[in-house]
């Protein structure tokens, strides 16, 4: 858990003017769902923005370009959050009010939008499979290998024992997936006994080195490099990108041994790290390491679900980049132990980004009711100034969560919007705040004074002047719930103090 504070930032120099699309896909879930493709463009207009998609589709029907403007925007390090609450939109030339929460960071955008007038919603993504593992669920297979795409074992190794490790120790397809998978195959792993030693069934998305004869030797292990320039029988390189921290690594797993032993234990190892270099077992301290997710004592078992959390804090003294993550599976936790036959199912991998809050707080105090499934609030501000947002602080969970927040003012108070974005854009929460002016007779103009001018701004108002600023609660000034000439009266009262 990690308290964050981050200002927002409205300006072309920091978010940039020129307009920004996207192609992706998106679903409308109105009377009927409907998917399809199309383009979201985001650009700047005056101090706000306009977000808009050209071709969609509700409850079946094709429709025009949707336009909403008044989009405030906040960052945080790269990432730009885009959020309106009841905007002005259209759909063609049809007036209607939209909800949104945008979020972008580089050439990746996902929005969530709530139409309130056709009571339907939109989401976008282009996200697609970016921040996960390529062919996580075990579908796509090498034929010229046998290996599953992106996932290597033996059989794509190198060193001087290869040829003896790849014609016995196994990786291979198998139809035997768990219940509720919605693939066809799984991938399985199994140990071999060469010679006298049992070798363990290894699957990693690095490349593996086969060094030695002993099975406890460092030079048998996987490793990985953004260095090495050796490809896979598809051209792959043994190396695999990493763009935001996950804080869990999920799998479905089942696990059989040759031998019952119960002393005998599978593992699982995925390494976030800067990419420079990385094996295991390894042969030494690797300051290169950013976190760590590993269970080294999965017992035998039928098809199970393991969510392996991320360990960063072990690692925060490198002050390493995850910019790559390595991973590796083996039949048994220790070299050269473990029975001929056992055998190590893998299948779904995924990598899960949280972001949640915990804790809002104005001036250090928490939010009074504060609950992270509630996302407004109001605050009656004892003076007619602008909240501050330094003043908004939360306190947030995700090792790649980002907050940001922008203010808005309306007649008689201000909005702020706190929004919580997973690393992964996937997931975002918007709270949002509103502070109320305080409503002292006479201020019809919100400077914090009660003069003339105040006067002056209530008959506008009344004529239809459309003053700005204008306090519509204190132009009540006698308190009876109707606006008219008696306010302007009572309102000289207050100046000559004959209330």
């Amino acid at each position: 858990m990690k308290k964050l504070l981050f200002t927002w930032m409205l300006c072309a120099c920091a978010i940039g003017a020129a307009a920004s699309s996207f192609s992706g896909n998106y679903t409308v879930v109105g009377t009927s769902t409907v998917s399809g493709t199309t383009t979201l463009a985001i650009e700047q207009s005056g101090d706000t923005y306009t977000l808009t998609i050209d071709s969609w589709a509700l409850d079946g029907a094709i429709q025009e370009a949707l336009t909403i403007e008044g989009l405030y925007a906040a960052t945080s390090g790269n990432y730009t959050v885009y959020t309106a609450a009841n905007a002005a939109a259209t759909i063609g030339s049809t007036a209607t009010t939209a909800t949104v929460t945008a979020r972008v960071l580089g050439d990746y955008a996902v929005a969530d939008i709530a139409l309130i007038g056709e009571n339907a919603t939109i989401a976008f993504t282009n996200v697609g499979d970016h921040f996960q593992l390529p062919n996580a669920d075990m579908e796509a297979w090498t034929a010229s290998s046998g290996e599953p795409d992106h996932w290597h074992g033996f059989k794509s190794a190198t060193g001087t024992y290869k040829s003896t490790s790849s014609s016995n120790i196994k990786l291979e397809k198998s139809t035997d997936v768990h219940s509720g998978s919605t693939g066809e195959y799984s991938a399985v792993m199994t140990a071999a006994k060469i010679l006298f030693v049992i070798a363990n069934g290894t699957m990693t998305n690095g490349q593996l080195v086969a060094g030695s004869m002993t099975a406890a030797s460092t030079d048998n292990h996987a490793e990985m490099s953004k260095t090495s320039t050796n490809t896979d029988n598809n051209g792959d390189l043994f190396y695999m990108d990493l763009y935001a921290k996950p804080d869990t690594f999920s799998v479905w797993l089942k696990y059989t041994q040759g031998t019952t032993n119960s002393s005998y234990k599978a593992s699982v190892s995925a390494v976030a790290f800067d990419g420079s270099y990385y094996q295991e077992p390894y042969d030494s301290d690797y300051d290169c390491v950013a976190g760590r997710a590993k269970n080294a004592a999965i017992a035998a078992c039928d098809w199970s679900r393991f969510a392996i959390p991320f360990d960063y804090a072990s690692y925060a003294d490198n002050n390493a980049e995850a910019a790559a993550i390595f991973v590796t599976f083996a039949t048994n936790a220790t070299p050269g132990t473990g029975s001929k036959g056992d055998q190590l199912y893998v299948d779904d991998i995924e990598l899960i980004y949280n972001a949640s809050l915990t804790d809002l707080k104005y001036q250090g105090t928490t939010l009074t009711g504060f609950d992270a499934a509630v996302t407004e609030y109001a605050i009656d501000l004892s003076e007619n100034v602008a909240p501050s947002l330094d003043d908004v602080t939360a306190t947030i969970e995700g090792a790649s969560a980002v907050l940001t927040k922008s203010l808005e003012s309306f007649d008689g108070g201000w909005r702020v919007y706190v929004t919580v974005v997973s690393g992964d854009l996937l997931k975002a929460t918007t709270y949002v705040i509103t502070f109320n002016a305080p409503t002292d007779e006479g201020d019809i103009n919100m400077d914090g004074l009660v003069n003339s001018d105040d006067v002056t701004t209530l008959i506008d108002y009344l004529l239809g002047n459309n003053p700005m600023p204008c306090n519509l609660a204190a132009c009540d000034v006698d308190d009876n719930g109707t606006i008219n000439s008696d306010d302007v009266t009572a309102l000289i009262n207050i100046l000559l103090n004959e209330k």
